[in-house]
């Protein structure tokens, strides 16, 4: 088999053709859409995924080693089993995906916290699927998970493409690191000096775990009497 190209790929994503067990190997993906896709097992060695939108794709054994992934969107994707050695996922929106049995040794941006956007959480929200209370947002799963959420701007590019001073691209900061920063936000834009990135507004959510209650304290024997005490001592003495 011809080794596919980035527009057969996506073409094929969007027939809902599966590329289980495909070689796509060294193909620049960057930014594309494949949304759903079923890559099961594929081998995605040294291709460029940074800012791919991989939300829902089934993921599972796919080998992913040494893949850059920044600022792509792994929500609710299936990466069961999947090799991401010393991946780089920084920035990356891993809110829901599956990573059971997942190799992840040396992987960049995978923690328990996790960025959500604003776009998930405000569809989420459509489909009541999410409840927010305070600063607590718990999703409505069987497991209801809950979490602490923070403002949050993820940095996906400079505008007209140019350098990047901050060293910032695919990273997710708080409102207040930026400000510390000296960076204003506004929207979808963060202005540093005279450098102009393109952010997707979001939240931090930090997991609630709940506290174990305190152990119990074994009760006390009630104190012995007279007679049990001249018994022990006796069968001590005797």
């Amino acid at each position: 088999m011809d080794k596919l190209t980035r527009e057969e790929i996506i073409d094929k994503v969007k027939k809902g053709i599966s590329l289980e067990g495909a070689n796509l190997k060294g193909i620049d993906l960057q930014g594309a859409g494949l949304k759903g896709g079923s890559f099961k097992d594929a081998n995605f060695r040294y291709t460029d995924l940074r800012e791919a939108n991989l939300q829902g794709a089934d993921l599972r054994g796919a080998k992913l080693r040494h893949v850059v992934l920044v600022g792509s969107n792994l929500s609710n994707a299936d990466l069961r089993g999947a090799d991401l050695t010393h991946a780089d996922l920084r920035g990356a929106n891993l809110a829901q995906a599956r990573l059971e049995n997942a190799q992840v040794k040396g992987a960049k941006g995978i923690s328990e916290k996790v960025f959500f956007t604003q776009k998930t959480l405000d569809s989420l929200n459509e489909k009541n699927k999410i409840s927010l209370e305070d600063d607590l947002l718990t999703i409505m799963t069987k497991e209801k998970p809950c979490f602490a959420i923070i403002p949050a701007y993820r940095f996906l590019r400079v505008e007209s493409g140019g350098e990047d001073p901050l060293q910032i691209l695919g990273k997710v900061k708080t409102e207040e690191e930026a400000k510390q920063m000296d960076i204003d936000i506004y929207r979808d834009s963060a202005i540093f000096k005279e450098t102009v990135y393109v952010v997707e507004p979001g939240f931090i959510g930090v997991p609630k775990i709940e506290e174990a209650p305190p152990p119990k304290e074994p009760e006390k024997a009630p104190p012995k009497s007279e007679e049990e005490l001249l018994a022990e001592f006796l069968l001590k003495n005797m």
